[in-house]
């Protein structure tokens, strides 16, 4: 009996102790280098950077508790610096990016870095799951690039941060202590523009003729995928002719060098909406690039005549 109770009290006590570790294992306390994420948009596009900060500390980081080069473990291995601390640092894109120049897909990837006093190697590798660099593979990689370091002004904690934020481009960054890593980034910003719409435009939204009109505006706008926006606008009208759109499809076949085609537009515009002074501009516009400046006066003098007060002393200035 008493050795049966013996057993039991064990039993209670091992599992007590194992539930309690678990516990224990799970809670959510202040790390020595906090967690960080940001996330810059770049165009439509979306770059994700996820790292933990260390801090200086009063130590010399860059050549001893960061050493350049590869670091040697104890089994004989080299690993790459894991680019922050704790877990992987993650960096993740919503579209196909050119890293310096080199293509990279889509995705998420496990961000290392090789430091060196003049140049720096920057490695995304498949592997996104780990902790640290200390599995890391070779293998695993799906782009190495090669930039220059820069000297800063000091930062105690290390951060990932953008500049030179274009609508196709932008630069991240490392910096920690007086160093700072650049890395260009370059999208095909139109051509994800243009993709989308497409995705867009077959839900509900194609429903609507101005988002028709907005898609062919995009690409009047930006001179790309001409051919595209005459499509979209044409389907714009379908659903909903009126000046607005009828007219953009006059200039979209001006911008794609069909101008005679755009003339006949804008004398049908003038025909179905005589009241809007705007058509009579597109067309007068037309001709004078076309050398007609005789018809194109006609024209810019209906303007003046029917435009609103605020757009008179443009239209004198033309027609002087």
């Amino acid at each position: 009996m008493i050795s049966r109770l013996s057993r039991l009290f064990f039993l209670i006590l091992f599992f007590t102790v194992s539930f309690t570790f678990k516990l224990y294992a799970q809670l959510l306390t202040p790390r020595v280098s906090p967690q960080a994420k940001i996330i810059q948009y770049i165009g439509i596009s979306t770059v994700g950077i996820e790292y933990s900060r260390p801090s200086v500390n009063g130590r010399t980081i860059w050549g001893k508790l960061v050493p350049f080069g590869l670091e040697k473990q104890p089994d004989g291995s080299e690993i790459p610096w894991r680019a922050g601390a704790n877990e992987n640092t993650i960096i993740s894109f919503s579209h196909d990016v050119k890293v310096e120049g080199k293509q990279l897909y889509a995705g998420s990837y496990g961000l290392h870095m090789i430091p060196g006093e003049n140049e720096w190697i920057i490695i995304f590798s498949k592997n996104y799951t780990s902790w640290g660099s200390y599995t890391y593979d070779i293998n695993e990689d799906a782009l190495r690039v090669t930039v220059k370091p820069l000297q800063d002004n000091f930062l105690e904690r290390l951060t990932y941060d953008f500049e030179n934020i274009t609508n196709s481009s932008a630069v991240f960054f490392l910096r920690w202590e007086k160093i700072k890593v650049p890395v260009k980034l370059e999208f095909d910003a139109e051509q994800i523009v243009i993709q989308n719409y497409k995705n867009q435009l077959r839900g509900e939204l194609g429903y609507l003729w101005e988002t028709w009109y907005e898609a062919a505006f995009y690409c009047m706008q930006n001179n790309t995928n001409l051919d595209q926006a005459e499509v979209w606008i044409r389907k714009s009208i379908s659903i909903n002719q009126n000046p607005q759109n009828k007219n953009m499809l006059g200039y979209i076949l001006k911008a794609n060098n069909k101008t005679e085609e755009a003339i006949k537009v804008f004398m049908e515009n003038i025909k179905i909406y005589p009241s809007d002074w705007n058509v009579y501009e597109s067309l007068a516009e037309a001709l004078a690039e076309t050398g007609r400046i005789n018809e194109a006066v006609i024209y810019y003098k209906i303007v003046y005549e029917k435009a609103p007060d605020a757009q008179k002393p443009r239209i004198k200035d033309i027609l002087n």
